[in-house]
C-alpha cells in the first residue's frame, strides 16, 4: 500500500489519470454526482466537468459555489475520499467546476467489485406506472440503468435519490426470472429518459448466484 494516502501532510499526490471518475456528494443539498478529471495544479486547485446526461450538468453553479464537497475515486482495489471546496463554476466551453486541492487524502473502508458493461431489459414499478428500464452496467453490488420515459411524465418528480425499486429481471443465459431491489443512490435526468444509480439491498441465495454467474459470463466475453 502506498502510505502517503493516508498523509496528513499539504498537498498529497493524487493518483488520477485525466479522465479518470470523480464520485462527488454535497450532503447538504443531498447531491450525488459523477466528475471527470479535466486538469490539477497540485496544492492549489482541481478542475473537473459532469459525465454527460449526469446530475451535476442540471443545476446551477452559483448554487454549489463555496460549497463543501466530498469526492472520491479508485485506485487499484481500494477507494480513496477527501474533501474539498467548490471555488468556482464555468459554463463554457464545458460546465467545469474548480475545486481546492485537498491537504488530506484518506482510505475509505468500502469494498469495491469490478463493473461490467451490458445490456439487460428490466422493469419496475414506479409509483402507479410499470417502466421499462435497461440495466446498462452491473456488478454484485450494484448497478447503472436506463429508464425510457418522456417530457413531461411523472416520473421525473417520482425517482428521487434513496427511494426503492424492485426490479423485475430475466436472466438470458438461464431464462431465470428475479425480483431485485435496489436503492437509488445517483440519479440523472435527461429530456427522455431517467438514469439511476442502484445499490443492491438484500442480495443473496439463488438470486445473487444469478447476478454473480451473469457477471462472470460478461468477464469471459470482455477478456476476448
Amino acid at each position: 500500500m502506498d502510505f502517503y494516502y493516508q498523509s496528513v501532510e499539504s498537498n498529497p499526490n493524487i493518483p488520477i489519470p485525466l479522465g479518470g471518475e470523480l464520485m462527488a456528494e454535497i450532503a447538504d443539498m443531498n447531491l450525488k454526482f459523477k466528475f471527470s478529471l479535466v486538469g490539477m495544479e497540485k496544492g492549489n486547485f482541481l478542475v473537473a466537468k459532469a459525465f454527460e446526461n449526469d446530475l451535476g450538468r442540471s443545476f446551477r453553479g452559483d448554487s454549489i459555489r463555496d460549497k463543501d464537497i466530498k469526492l472520491s475515486f479508485v485506485h487499484g482495489n481500494t477507494v480513496y475520499g477527501f474533501t474539498s471546496e467548490v471555488i468556482n463554476v464555468v459554463t463554457q466551453p464545458e460546465k467545469m467546476f474548480f475545486m481546492r486541492y485537498p491537504k488530506r487524502i484518506d482510505e475509505l473502508n468500502i469494498r469495491v467489485s469490478s463493473r461490467y458493461g451490458c445490456t439487460l431489459q428490466a422493469m419496475t414499478m414506479i409509483g402507479h406506472e410499470i417502466a421499462s428500464m435497461t440495466i446498462v452496467d452491473v456488478s454484485v453490488d450494484g448497478c447503472q440503468a436506463v429508464i425510457d420515459t418522456h417530457k413531461g411524465s411523472r416520473l421525473f418528480d417520482i425517482v428521487q435519490i434513496d427511494k426503492l425499486f424492485d426490479v423485475q429481471v430475466q436472466f438470458p443465459a438461464t431464462g431465470k426470472r428475479g425480483s431485485v431491489l435496489g436503492i437509488v443512490r445517483n440519479v440523472s435526468k435527461d429530456v427522455d429518459r431517467i438514469i439511476v444509480g442502484l445499490s443492491f439491498k438484500d442480495l443473496r441465495g439463488d438470486l445473487r448466484q444469478e447476478i454473480e454467474g451473469f457477471i462472470k459470463s460478461l468477464s469471459g466475453l470482455k477478456k476476448h
